[in-house]
């Protein structure tokens, strides 16, 4: 049988903060148990310390169409591709009191000014584990679309401009399909939806 290796299994040397802003970065200095037997050398690897995140793919079965978010991501600076992201729904787990659950309706209120009517888990993952500890937890959500408006949401002191879209299903998975949706939340939340459409709106018709 091969072993399963544990947190026990890493002997970590030390631990020191290197930067504390929107970000904070560690340098670990640590040692893990070897596949083969024995210990690994002695090495450094810096981690990015990040909260735990939740998604929402904001869905109205009724009109078959999708509720998604536009808004500039500083990662993508410098690449080819435009930095206003089209995307779902997400934010950060950073309230003691609250759950995934009420995030993803708190979410959906700031930065699409809508209202969460039921919600489906989609999954739970590690966003980039080789280097940050950045953890999400997605959902499918019930809104109701017929009497939602495009505009500009979010909030002020987080510095949030962000631009609501509401998009017929079929294009947005031609979107998908096409690469044009391209940051992993979106991509994993949608190919879900595919595979749990037709159970998903069973679920959901009035």
């Amino acid at each position: 049988m091969i072993k399963q290796y544990q947190q026990q299994d890493v002997d970590i040397q030390s631990e020191t903060l290197e930067a504390d802003g929107f970000f904070k970065l560690k340098k670990i200095c640590l040692r893990h148990h070897l596949f083969d037997g024995g210990w690994s050398a002695v090495f450094e690897r810096e981690m990015c310390v990040r909260g735990d995140a939740v998604g929402v793919l904001l869905y109205d079965p009724q009109l078959q169409k999708f509720a998604l978010v536009e808004q500039l991501r500083i990662g993508v600076l410098r690449r080819q591709q435009s930095p206003w992201l089209l995307e779902i729904v997400a934010g950060m787990l950073d309230k003691p009191d609250e759950d995934c659950q009420s995030v993803a309706i708190r979410e959906a209120e700031e930065e699409a000014n809508l209202s969460v009517q039921a919600l489906e888990p989609i999954s739970r993952y590690f966003c980039s584990p080789g280097g940050s500890t950045e953890f999400f937890t997605l959902f499918c959500g019930r809104v109701d679309l017929s009497q939602a408006k495009e505009g500009v949401f979010g909030l002020d002191e987080e510095h949030e401009d962000i631009r609501l879209h509401i998009l017929p299903v079929d294009h947005v998975l031609d979107l998908l399909h096409q690469g044009t949706i391209n940051n992993a939340m979106s991509i994993i939340a949608l190919q879900w939806f595919q595979l749990h459409r037709a159970r998903l709106d069973a679920l959901w018709h009035d």
